[in-house]
Protein backbone atom coordinates (compact mmCIF):
# COMPACT_ATOMS: atom_id res chain seq x y z
CA UNK A 1 0.00 0.00 0.00
CA UNK A 2 2.77 2.44 0.92
CA UNK A 3 4.56 1.56 -2.31
CA UNK A 4 1.36 2.31 -4.33
CA UNK A 5 1.11 5.68 -2.59
CA UNK A 6 4.73 6.49 -3.43
CA UNK A 7 4.16 5.49 -7.07
CA UNK A 8 0.97 7.57 -7.27
CA UNK A 9 2.80 10.55 -5.79
CA UNK A 10 5.60 10.25 -8.31
CA UNK A 11 3.10 10.02 -11.17
CA UNK A 12 1.17 12.98 -9.79
CA UNK A 13 4.34 15.09 -9.88
CA UNK A 14 5.22 13.94 -13.38
CA UNK A 15 1.69 14.56 -14.67
CA UNK A 16 1.49 17.98 -12.96
CA UNK A 17 4.81 18.98 -14.54
CA UNK A 18 3.65 17.78 -17.97
CA UNK A 19 0.38 19.73 -17.61
CA UNK A 20 2.34 22.88 -16.73
CA UNK A 21 4.69 22.36 -19.69
CA UNK A 22 1.68 21.93 -21.97
CA UNK A 23 0.03 25.10 -20.59
CA UNK A 24 3.25 27.09 -21.08
CA UNK A 25 3.81 25.75 -24.61
CA UNK A 26 0.18 26.39 -25.51
CA UNK A 27 0.42 29.96 -24.21
CA UNK A 28 3.59 30.50 -26.28
CA UNK A 29 1.85 29.18 -29.41
CA UNK A 30 -1.19 31.40 -28.75
CA UNK A 31 1.13 34.39 -28.20
CA UNK A 32 2.84 33.73 -31.54
CA UNK A 33 -0.51 33.52 -33.36
CA UNK A 34 -1.60 36.74 -31.67
CA UNK A 35 1.63 38.49 -32.57
CA UNK A 36 1.11 37.63 -36.24
CA UNK A 37 -2.35 39.23 -35.95
CA UNK A 38 -0.92 42.32 -34.24
CA UNK A 39 -2.24 41.42 -30.79
CA UNK A 40 -0.35 40.58 -27.62
CA UNK A 41 -2.84 37.93 -26.54
CA UNK A 42 -3.65 38.28 -22.85
CA UNK A 43 -4.84 35.45 -20.65
CA UNK A 44 -8.31 36.99 -20.69
CA UNK A 45 -8.39 37.15 -24.48
CA UNK A 46 -7.13 33.58 -24.78
CA UNK A 47 -9.81 32.51 -22.31
CA UNK A 48 -12.54 34.14 -24.44
CA UNK A 49 -11.25 32.30 -27.53
CA UNK A 50 -11.17 28.98 -25.67
CA UNK A 51 -14.69 29.53 -24.30
CA UNK A 52 -15.96 30.19 -27.83
CA UNK A 53 -14.27 26.97 -29.01
CA UNK A 54 -16.02 25.08 -26.21
CA UNK A 55 -19.48 26.67 -26.35
CA UNK A 56 -19.86 28.07 -29.85
CA UNK A 57 -21.27 31.55 -30.51
CA UNK A 58 -22.23 33.43 -27.33
CA UNK A 59 -23.64 36.77 -26.32
CA UNK A 60 -21.04 39.12 -24.83
CA UNK A 61 -22.78 38.87 -21.44
CA UNK A 62 -22.68 35.07 -21.42
CA UNK A 63 -19.07 35.08 -22.57
CA UNK A 64 -18.17 37.41 -19.70
CA UNK A 65 -20.15 35.28 -17.25
CA UNK A 66 -18.31 32.10 -18.28
CA UNK A 67 -14.98 33.97 -18.02
CA UNK A 68 -15.86 35.32 -14.57
CA UNK A 69 -15.89 38.96 -15.71
CA UNK A 70 -18.77 41.21 -14.71
CA UNK A 71 -17.62 44.56 -16.13
CA UNK A 72 -19.33 45.18 -19.47
CA UNK A 73 -16.55 47.64 -20.35
CA UNK A 74 -13.90 44.95 -19.90
CA UNK A 75 -15.92 42.43 -21.90
CA UNK A 76 -16.42 44.92 -24.74
CA UNK A 77 -12.73 45.85 -24.74
CA UNK A 78 -11.63 42.22 -24.96
CA UNK A 79 -14.08 41.50 -27.78
CA UNK A 80 -12.99 44.70 -29.60
CA UNK A 81 -9.33 43.62 -29.49
CA UNK A 82 -10.14 40.05 -30.61
CA UNK A 83 -12.33 41.33 -33.44
CA UNK A 84 -9.69 43.82 -34.64
CA UNK A 85 -7.07 41.04 -34.67
CA UNK A 86 -9.34 38.71 -36.66
CA UNK A 87 -10.10 36.12 -33.97
CA UNK A 88 -13.85 36.78 -33.66
CA UNK A 89 -16.83 38.32 -35.41
CA UNK A 90 -19.81 40.14 -33.96
CA UNK A 91 -23.18 39.44 -35.52
CA UNK A 92 -26.30 41.49 -34.79
CA UNK A 93 -29.66 39.74 -34.52
CA UNK A 94 -31.98 40.46 -37.43
CA UNK A 95 -34.99 40.45 -35.08
CA UNK A 96 -33.50 42.65 -32.36
CA UNK A 97 -30.52 44.81 -33.36
CA UNK A 98 -29.61 45.26 -29.68
CA UNK A 99 -28.67 41.56 -29.46
CA UNK A 100 -25.14 40.64 -30.48
CA UNK A 101 -23.54 37.22 -30.86
CA UNK A 102 -19.77 36.72 -30.78
CA UNK A 103 -18.36 33.83 -32.82
CA UNK A 104 -14.93 32.60 -33.81
CA UNK A 105 -13.46 33.45 -37.19
CA UNK A 106 -13.05 29.72 -37.84
CA UNK A 107 -11.40 29.94 -41.26
CA UNK A 108 -8.62 32.17 -39.97
CA UNK A 109 -8.18 30.19 -36.72
CA UNK A 110 -8.11 26.84 -38.55
CA UNK A 111 -5.27 28.14 -40.73
CA UNK A 112 -3.36 29.53 -37.74
CA UNK A 113 -3.89 26.37 -35.67
CA UNK A 114 -3.00 23.92 -38.46
CA UNK A 115 0.48 23.17 -37.04
CA UNK A 116 -1.02 22.48 -33.60
CA UNK A 117 -3.75 20.25 -35.07
CA UNK A 118 -1.26 18.29 -37.18
CA UNK A 119 1.04 17.72 -34.19
CA UNK A 120 -1.86 16.57 -32.03
CA UNK A 121 -3.01 14.11 -34.69
CA UNK A 122 0.54 12.70 -34.89
CA UNK A 123 0.69 12.20 -31.11
CA UNK A 124 -2.81 10.67 -30.94
CA UNK A 125 -1.96 8.19 -33.72
CA UNK A 126 0.35 6.39 -31.25
CA UNK A 127 -2.60 5.36 -29.02
CA UNK A 128 -5.42 2.84 -29.45
CA UNK A 129 -9.12 3.55 -28.78
CA UNK A 130 -8.96 2.34 -25.17
CA UNK A 131 -5.95 4.52 -24.40
CA UNK A 132 -7.54 7.53 -26.10
CA UNK A 133 -10.71 7.07 -24.04
CA UNK A 134 -8.60 6.96 -20.86
CA UNK A 135 -6.68 10.10 -21.88
CA UNK A 136 -9.91 11.93 -22.72
CA UNK A 137 -11.44 10.89 -19.39
CA UNK A 138 -8.36 12.00 -17.47
CA UNK A 139 -8.19 15.41 -19.17
CA UNK A 140 -11.94 15.96 -18.70
CA UNK A 141 -11.71 15.11 -15.01
CA UNK A 142 -8.61 17.31 -14.63
CA UNK A 143 -10.45 20.24 -16.22
CA UNK A 144 -13.42 19.60 -13.89
CA UNK A 145 -11.13 19.71 -10.84
CA UNK A 146 -9.62 23.01 -12.00
CA UNK A 147 -13.08 24.44 -12.71
CA UNK A 148 -14.33 23.40 -9.27
CA UNK A 149 -11.26 24.95 -7.63
CA UNK A 150 -11.88 28.31 -9.31
CA UNK A 151 -15.50 28.60 -8.18
CA UNK A 152 -14.96 27.49 -4.58
CA UNK A 153 -15.24 30.44 -2.16
CA UNK A 154 -11.83 31.41 -0.74
CA UNK A 155 -10.27 33.62 1.88
CA UNK A 156 -6.60 34.71 1.94
CA UNK A 157 -5.98 31.66 4.15
CA UNK A 158 -7.55 29.16 1.74
CA UNK A 159 -10.90 27.63 0.75
CA UNK A 160 -13.99 28.23 2.85
CA UNK A 161 -15.45 24.94 4.04
CA UNK A 162 -19.11 24.69 3.16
Amino acid sequence: MANESLTAGRWASTIAAAARRHAAASARFDHDVGARAGLTLSTCEANFVNLLYLHGPLSPGRLGQLAGISSSGTITGVIDRLEQAGYVRRTRSTEDRRKVTVSLNSDWLDRENAPRSKSLATVLADYDETQLALIADFLTRLADVETDATVQPRTPDGPIDQ
